[in-house]
Formats: structure tokens, C-alpha cells, sequence
């Protein structure tokens, strides 16, 4: 393979990485429509779904360029370093994790939480004994999206350990500090970005 094509392919990895940040901008919906307050109803709530829900198809398209061209790179490496760099093996596993959990959002938790909202007419609210249960879907699938932001980006300081080889502790410290800001927006959501 040229070195330009390798580049390319390894630019285009990484915007799919880049691209996966779908997670994060969950989080911080799910969190500013706890700033809203007041019931479930049809007009904040339809609209916020509709929007997560169109999210995750958006991520299974990216996730599949993040595929395709990680393939074609690992075929470069030869497929003994599947074996033999630990990261690269890693890498793949983190993968098929995000892709496990994002089906498991996508095809189990969504259709839960949109049946419950089918019914509700222009200007309702929730029925009161079904809040409890929509609440509970959405906090599962608000960890869902916590650990996936964090699989992002332990994924994204992998892939530069791969093409930049980084000292370990160097890279422990960038995915101990991921998954600190992981945690961070998944439980308060951030107004200034990383602050």
C-alpha cells in the first residue's frame, strides 16, 4: 500500500472516530431537557427522541466507514498483529463493543421509549404510571451513552498509540482522564465544553 493511500485511509479512520461524538451531543441533550423540567409531553419529548433516535443511524453509518477503512489498514499490518500488538487487538474488540451497545440502544431501549411516546397527541403530557418506566429506559440508555463516549475515546487514544507510540503511562493517564470527563457529562452535562 502507498503511503498516501495509508494516509488517507488513516485520515478518514479518524474522522470516523471524530464523527462517533454522537454520544457525547446525547448526554448533553438528555441533560438539557432535565434543565426543562416539568412531565414528559409530546412537544419536547417527541422532538428529543426523534432526534436521538435519527442519531443512531447516523452512528452505524459511521461506524461502518470506521470499519471498512480500519479493515483495510489491519490488512496492512497483516493480520498477525491481531496477535501481536495488543493495541491494534484492542482497537477491533472496542469496536465490536460499541457497535454491540449501540444496536442494543438502538433495536431494545429506543423502540421501548418511543412506543411509550406514540400515543401522546399534540400538547399532552405522560401518563403518571408511565413515567417511572420511560425514566428508567432513558437512565439506561443515558449509561449506555456515557460508557460509548468513553470507548470513543479510549479508541481515539489507542489509534494515535498506534501510528505515535506513547509511553503507557501516558496513555493509562489519557484514558483514566476520558473516563473522567465521561463521568463528568454524564452526570451534569458540560455548559463550556470540556470545562
Amino acid at each position: 500500500m502507498s503511503p498516501e493511500l495509508r494516509t488517507i485511509l488513516i485520515i478518514l479512520h479518524f474522522l470516523g472516530v471524530f464523527l462517533m461524538a454522537a454520544p457525547f451531543y446525547s448526554l448533553v441533550v438528555v441533560n438539557e431537557r432535565a434543565k426543562f423540567g416539568g412531565p414528559p409531553g409530546y412537544n419536547t419529548d417527541r422532538y428529543m427522541e426523534q432526534m436521538i433516535t435519527n442519531q443512531a443511524i447516523r452512528c452505524f453509518a459511521i461506524l461502518a466507514v470506521v470499519l471498512i477503512t480500519g479493515l483495510i489498514l489491519t490488512i496492512n499490518f497483516g493480520w498477525a498483529a491481531l496477535i501481536l500488538n495488543w493495541v491494534l487487538l484492542l482497537k477491533w474488540l472496542l469496536l465490536v463493543a460499541l457497535v454491540c451497545l449501540l444496536s442494543y440502544v438502538h433495536f431494545g431501549i429506543q423502540p421501548k421509549i418511543n412506543a411509550l411516546l406514540a400515543s401522546l397527541k399534540q400538547g399532552e403530557i405522560l401518563a403518571d404510571d408511565k413515567k417511572p418506566i420511560l425514566m428508567g429506559y432513558r437512565m439506561r440508555r443515558k449509561r449506555m451513552a456515557g460508557t460509548c463516549l468513553f470507548l470513543v475515546l479510549t479508541a481515539l487514544i489507542l489509534g494515535i498509540r498506534l501510528i505515535n507510540p506513547l509511553n503507557m503511562i501516558i496513555v493509562l493517564v489519557l484514558i483514566a482522564l476520558a473516563g473522567l470527563f465521561a463521568w463528568r457529562v454524564f452526570k451534569t452535562g458540560v455548559r463550556y465544553g470540556w470545562i
